[in-house]
């Protein structure tokens, strides 16, 4: 059957489902001399078929192409991923990914083979033999994976690093502690192993990550929050605290603010109000640090933030967070301050206000400001409010709602509103 509306790609896998496709000798047969839509077919085709005996012929293939200066970037990415589907049965997974999910373990009869080509001389090769075998976990390989950190190459270095990770031994934690102390080592493999030591747990990489944590680049500061916050360090709390207050780096401090309202610790509210209370006074309202301080006062809930979210929501560039923190935090003292929000010109603040109302149970001023927000597109958290309350003042708003709400779960929860007697009382 012709299909030219396809890729070759699509062809394959059609092709491998229906039982349709070459065998493997014939698919290996293209990849030497065959155009780009053959060998992308073939490549597929042999990705779905997942025989073992493929294996070694692509890991041959990708050793040649490899080592010659102008093969197609497409062509060698395509071999490495066919390779993988055949050893594991899918993609590689980025050591950075959070949480990290551990790749499927290589079949059992690859093992040799990836053992052969971890010691081939394409970086590329080695790199991803030793990738492949990282998730096997085996003791037995510890020795190679030491060797290979040491290698000339950083792709070589970096799969070494993380298949030690992924080995639950003494010894592999023992040589990613070694790598954070050695002088010679570059920064990305001292971030690879603390971050993989932190995951299994050992507060040997504590030192390291905290000095990560600060660092220039947000990627490396949101990998180390979220070690340090899976490590569960009791020193953790307090060297966020002193990063998120320090004046010189509060340009690279968000994930010191982020990781502060993560662990809910005793430093996090005096920490986060000082912070956004001297960047209030230098008026730098701008800054990531000042809506991260903003938000996670907010999630934390402690109504020593309400005065100074207050203020906060004076300023235009922070009224919406501000006022949805104070709904968060809610209370007596917080009415006055969503009520007014609810009044404002700011579709968003109004938006932040309705969500901080609705969280108010049987006050009557809070459902008469919810009624006046009850419009389209009918936020779900604003009818849920209404109808629960029982106060006649939402009746006329959820009718409207009951016959114009987009979403048929908005207007049943409306015509579920039954008049009651009016009552006092805040969340």
């Amino acid at each position: 059957m012709v299909r030219p509306f396809l890729g070759p790609e699509e062809r394959a896998l059609l092709d491998g489902a229906a039982g349709r496709s070459p065998g493997v000798p014939a698919l290996l047969g293209v990849l030497p001399g065959g155009t780009e839509d053959e060998r992308r077919y073939a490549l597929e085709a042999l990705a779905a078929e997942r025989a073992p005996e493929s294996a070694g012929a692509v890991f041959a293939v990708l050793a040649d192409a490899g080592a010659e200066p102008d093969v197609p970037s497409w062509y060698l990415d395509r071999l490495e991923r066919t390779v993988r589907r055949v050893v594991n049965g899918g993609g590689g997974t980025h050591w950075r990914r959070t949480p990290c999910p551990a790749p499927a373990p290589p079949a059992p009869g690859s093992v040799p083979l990836l053992l052969g080509y971890a010691a081939h001389p394409v970086p590329r090769v080695r790199s991803l033999a030793l990738d492949l075998l990282g998730p096997a976990g085996d003791p037995a390989h510890l020795a190679l994976f030491a060797a290979a950190a040491r290698d000339s190459e950083a792709a070589v270095r970096e799969a070494a690093l993380v298949a030690l990770g992924r080995t639950d031994h003494p010894g592999a934690r023992d040589a990613l502690a070694d790598v954070l102390t050695e002088p010679s080592r570059s920064l990305g493999d001292r971030e690879i192993a603390a971050v993989m030591l932190g995951r299994s747990g050992d507060r040997r990489a504590f030192e390291t990550l905290v000095l990560l944590l600060n660092h220039r680049d947000a990627l490396r500061n949101v990998t180390a929050a979220d070690t340090l916050a899976r490590l569960g360090d009791p020193r953790t709390a307090r060297a966020a605290a002193a990063l998120a207050t320090n004046r010189l780096r509060i340009t690279y401090a968000l994930a010191s603010i982020r990781l502060l309202g993560r662990l809910r610790a005793p430093e996090s509210v005096p920490a986060l109000t000082a912070t956004l209370q001297w960047l209030l006074d230098e008026g730098r309202p701008g800054l990531q640090a000042v809506h991260g301080c903003v938000e996670e006062l907010g999630r934390l809930g402690d109504a020593r933030a309400v005065p100074l979210l207050a203020r906060a929501a004076g300023t235009p560039a922070l009224r919406a967070p501000a006022v949805d923190a104070l709904g968060r935090i809610g209370g007596p003292a917080v009415l006055d301050v969503l009520l007014a929000a609810a009044d404002g010109p700011e579709e968003e603040v109004r938006g932040a206000a309705a969500r901080g109302l609705a969280r108010y149970r049987d006050e009557p001023r809070a459902t008469a400001a919810l009624a006046g927000l009850c419009a389209p597109p009918y936020p779900r958290c604003v009818v849920r409010a209404l109808a629960r309350s029982g106060d006649p003042v939402a009746a006329s708003a959820l009718a409207r709602a009951c016959k114009q709400a987009p979403s048929a779960a908005t207007r049943r929860l409306a015509g579920r509103f039954s008049a009651g007697p009016r009552r006092n009382g805040a969340p």
